[in-house]
């Protein structure tokens, strides 16, 4: 009987005491982990997205006020996971970036280009992604 009256040895609770250590610790060193390899994804979404799109396109920092109107233009849903590529002010990229499981080279992202011309936004439609079958 332990010193509080219970029924419990103090050696039982002793024993569990580095156990519960252990689990903190692995959670304190699993969730930066975690957290990198989740920043590493979106890293591959963007530069995924870039190279579909070609050269000069920067990622945007958010979505652009009217990404609602242009999505509808070739009904696309709304998705948090889009990544939204700009070329000046006129030009913009919707992209849906997906990484194939048979062929990590060729994802299947799906991007849709949209052009202002005078003061009205049009689709110029699907971007195709590309196969990277390695050196040839």
């Amino acid at each position: 009987m332990n010193p509080n009256g219970k029924g419990e040895s103090v050696y039982s609770r002793s024993t569990n005491a580095p156990l519960s250590n252990r689990r903190r610790l692995m959670r304190l060193t699993l969730l930066p982990l975690l957290a990198v390899l989740l920043s590493g994804c979106a890293t591959d979404r963007v530069s995924g997205c870039t190279k579909l799109a070609g050269p000069g396109w920067m990622p945007l920092g958010q979505p652009p006020a009217n990404a609602t109107q242009l999505l509808e233009l070739e009904n696309l849903p709304a998705d948090s996971q889009l990544v939204w590529l700009g070329k000046g002010p006129e030009q913009v990229v919707a992209c849906y970036y997906a990484r194939g499981l048979t062929s990590p080279g060729c994802g299947g992202s799906d991007a849709y280009k949209f052009v202002q011309k005078n003061g009205h936004w049009t689709s110029q439609g699907q971007l195709l992604d590309f196969c990277d079958t390695g050196p040839s």
